[in-house]
């Protein structure tokens, strides 16, 4: 059973929020904000892989990692969203 767009959209911000070290607590989070902007560099978009994977319980796939993945509030779900909602891709092998 998949999660509705609302109930995936706010578990993946509650995953998000913590790495974004420039968001204010409660500042809106909208489809385009710029998340390097907010604070994912680098070392907190391996963290947010981490959390991600294990919120979700799955593992993410190496192919899908991309610095275009990690632009965007809308382009992170996007990428991530068919993984994170599959209960059988905690089962799959990289």
């Amino acid at each position: 059973m998949s999660m509705t767009t609302d109930d995936f959209s706010q578990k993946l911000q509650a995953v998000l929020r913590p790495h974004l070290r420039f968001l204010e607590p409660g500042a809106a989070l909208t489809p385009d904000s710029a998340l390097g902007a907010l604070g994912l560099d680098s070392i907190a978009a391996v963290n947010l892989l981490l959390d991600l994977e294990q919120a979700f319980g799955v593992q993410i796939p190496d192919d899908l990692l991309s610095a275009e993945a990690f632009e965007t509030l809308a382009s992170l779900e996007s990428t991530f969203r068919p993984v994170l909602e599959q209960p059988s891709a905690r089962d799959r092998t990289p």
